[in-house]
């Protein structure tokens, strides 16, 4: 008699993407129970940044580069940071853009996503230009540290000399336990490689010149400075500004998969009974 063993890893897998799609879902679509705004930008020198500390931003940075074409090597580092939250990161998701003619964002050491949260699952996924960062604790334990801090560390291969933009095409960030989707204001950054700065203001969490991305829906009328500003409402909004609607595309296709898998037991079992 013939027995069917359906894999324990592909039930594993797809139990996996079904907590991380519903956890997303879940957070794109609560947004009241959110502990308070959330800045997620981007720190062009790293020093005095740790997990669970935040140095002076540096929302420009003239670089000297010596001029080696891309070579795969780290020729300078820079954060994504966190801060005005005090919880432990449950889940977050960051999606860096940049000039790839000029930096290439490396894919391995140092570049590290799991700073803030060791040990939690990694989806972070490269494409010229942009590098999307996503973690995500499925289970317990939640080890996350608290605090602002360093989310991510991007290595950056440098390959031209030039005014760098850096910004984020999606920012979104879930602490603690009962807190779910928080506002997030994505504060943008600049590189100038072997010239100087522009001259003015340069972005900072609470400075303008950045573009913000209000997931809450809010104007960013409390914001001073001048920058472009984009607001989405994760209830309501829909293109690629909106988080909401790729966590409900994410569920929806993790729910087809186990569909499926479902399926194919129920099929197994009927085509080579026990």
């Amino acid at each position: 008699m013939n027995t069917i063993r359906i894999p324990s890893l592909c039930l594993a897998t797809v139990g996996l993407i079904v907590v991380v799609a519903v956890l997303a879902l879940a957070s794109g679509t609560r947004t009241s129970e959110a502990q308070g705004p959330i800045d997620m930008g981007l720190d062009m020198e790293i020093t005095g940044n740790t997990a669970s500390t935040l140095g002076p931003v540096d929302g420009c940075y003239e670089l000297a580069w010596s001029g080696t074409p891309f070579d795969g090597v780290a020729d300078w580092t820079i954060d994504v940071y966190v801060s005005g939250d005090t919880q432990s990161p449950l889940a977050y998701d960051a999606w860096v853009t940049y000039d790839n003619n000029k930096v290439h964002v490396l894919q391995g050491a140092p570049t590290d996503p799991l700073i803030k949260m060791p040990g939690a699952v990694n989806l972070s996924g490269y494409q010229v230009g942009q590098a999307s960062f996503g973690v995500i604790y499925p289970n317990p334990p939640y080890n996350g540290i608290p605090g602002g801090g360093t989310l991510v560390r991007i290595g950056l291969d440098v390959g031209a000399s030039g005014f760098v933009a850096f910004g984020f095409a999606k920012g979104a960030y879930i602490s603690a336990p009962g807190s779910l989707h928080h506002a997030v204001t994505t504060v943008a950054a600049q590189l100038a490689i072997n010239q100087d700065c522009p001259a003015g203001p340069t972005p900072s969490p609470s400075v303008g010149g950045a573009v913000e991305i209000h997931v809450d829906g809010s104007d960013g009328a409390a914001d001073s400075g001048p920058g472009p500003e984009t607001s989405v409402d994760p209830s309501a909004a829909s293109g690629a500004g909106s988080s909401t609607w790729y966590y409900a595309a994410l569920a929806g296709c993790a729910a087809a998969m186990v569909l499926a898998v479902v399926s194919g037991m129920w099929y197994a079992r009927r085509r080579w009974p026990h």
